[in-house]
């Protein structure tokens, strides 16, 4: 499992942000399908684990643009640890505080220890570039954005317009992703597949995958969330 930490093993080796290699990472996309905050974190983390870093950063960046806190973590990290970019304790932390917005234990941990690290000079930036990353990125402003599509898929998608409900949608087998934190799964909230290897259109646009209030509260359980209700 990921480390809450992110430490590099040794200097010059690349962040593990997840332990599935690319092709565990590839497997998630089709349950991914309809959620534009889960499609680009996984093609953010295809392109982080191919050391394409540049572009690993637009991806999560625009995963972030879709209230992805996960991809928040991750920006905050290479932007600490400058993998594949400048180094910018500045931005990371901003990273830092937009994925610890919701009120996740460890990330809020992490952001705290980031602030300590920070020069004043360093700490004058959070405060004058802060405001517009929570402009664009906060969850008032891109949580919206994701629930319009997520809507627009279900409402585009679910269920037969004859009224057939044994339709099936192919997935891939397997787990989830290993989680952020300890043994989270990293908001990975694919639907459980079948024994054939197959989920029943009822279940993959299930309330949890579908209705927001459900879908943001699961997620932010795997957060770590030290909130009680999300609305």
């Amino acid at each position: 499992a990921f480390s809450a930490s992110a430490e590099q093993s040794s200097p010059g080796e690349p962040l593990k942000l997840v332990t599935p290699d690319f092709m565990g990472v590839d497997g998630e996309l089709k349950g991914a399908i309809g959620h534009p905050n889960e499609e680009w974190r996984l093609h953010g983390l295809k392109s982080y684990l191919s050391g394409h870093y540049d572009e690993a950063v637009t991806r999560f960046e625009r995963a972030a643009f879709y209230a992805d806190k996960y991809s928040q973590h991750y920006l905050s990290l290479i932007y600490w640890y400058g993998e594949g970019v400048p180094v910018d304790k500045a931005r990371a932390y901003i990273w830092a505080d937009l994925a610890a917005e919701r009120g996740s234990v460890p990330l809020l941990a992490i952001r705290e220890k980031m602030w300590t690290g920070l020069t004043p000079e360093e700490q004058q930036q959070v405060t004058s570039l802060g405001p517009e990353y929570y402009a664009r990125y906060g969850d008032e402003t891109a949580r919206p954005r994701a629930e319009t599509e997520i809507r627009r898929f279900a409402r585009s998608m679910t269920g037969s317009r004859l009224g057939y409900r044994n339709q099936q949608i192919d997935i891939t087998q397997g787990g989830p992703i290993q989680g952020t934190f300890g043994n989270s799964t990293a908001g990975m909230m694919t639907a459980s597949a079948n024994s054939a290897g197959t989920v029943e259109g009822d279940e993959f646009y299930s309330a949890g995958r579908t209705q927001m209030h459900t879908y943001w509260a699961a997620q932010d359980a795997e957060l770590g969330g030290g909130r009680g209700s999300v609305g």
